[in-house]
């Protein structure tokens, strides 16, 4: 009696002490291993079955880069002291891009177009939605057109230059009224609102202008 007791009780106490053998931990990786290729074979399967071939994954290369095409728009330059619009390529049409491309642009001997705005830089640029004066009649909703205020620097500005300016604005629908400041060093000039109707004696003949 004494045999058996002493067996039973150093077996179970050790049996539960123990750790599970290295071997145990091997055999579940393996049967997992096998499991995931079985599991692999079938849906290679299934996808030929569909007519789906599978293939390697392909390298190719870096991924595209979408670079800016140049937009063309339309700007006034001069002829023989007149207006004339001119198609010159901007980053965009956007109203700040298209003045950008109109001050960047140069006379066309071939043309005989001129430019008034030599020496002349945009400073400033804002756009603001357009408010009304109070008692004003025939304006726009203030809700879809903007008011354009633009600072400019260099010499000063002629009536021509303010011209080029306001009716290339104006060509775009959203821009209503444009203010212009003549901004030297040390003085920022006011702001003062033109509508392209008061160039329309600079129309060409055979020409019409912005309102």
């Amino acid at each position: 009696m004494t045999g058996v007791g002493t067996g039973v009780g150093t077996g179970v106490g050790n049996g539960r002490g123990r750790r599970p053998r290295a071997g145990t931990a091997g055999r579940r990786t393996t049967l997992l291993s096998a499991l995931l290729s079985a599991l692999l074979a079938a849906l290679l399967a299934a996808s030929a079955a569909c007519g789906v071939v599978p293939s390697e994954v392909v390298d190719a290369g870096p991924a595209p880069a979408i670079s800016g095409t140049p937009t063309l728009v339309t700007i006034y330059l001069l002829r023989d002291g007149k207006l004339r619009p001119a198609r010159v390529a901007a980053r965009s049409a956007h109203v700040n891009d298209v003045l950008d491309a109109l001050f960047k642009a140069s006379g066309r001997p071939a043309n005989r177009l001129s430019t008034a705005l030599t020496g002349l830089s945009p400073a400033q640029t804002q756009l603001v939605r357009y408010s009304p004066y109070e008692g004003s009649r025939n304006d726009p909703d203030s809700s879809l057109s903007l008011r354009l205020r633009l600072f400019v620097s260099g010499l000063k500005i002629s009536r021509a230059a303010m011209a080029q300016i306001t009716c290339t604005a104006r060509l775009s629908p959203e821009v209503w009224v444009v203010e212009i400041a003549h901004v030297t060093p040390g003085r920022s000039g006011r702001l003062k609102a033109h509508t392209c109707r008061e160039y329309w004696d600079l129309a060409p003949e055979d020409g019409q202008l912005p309102p």
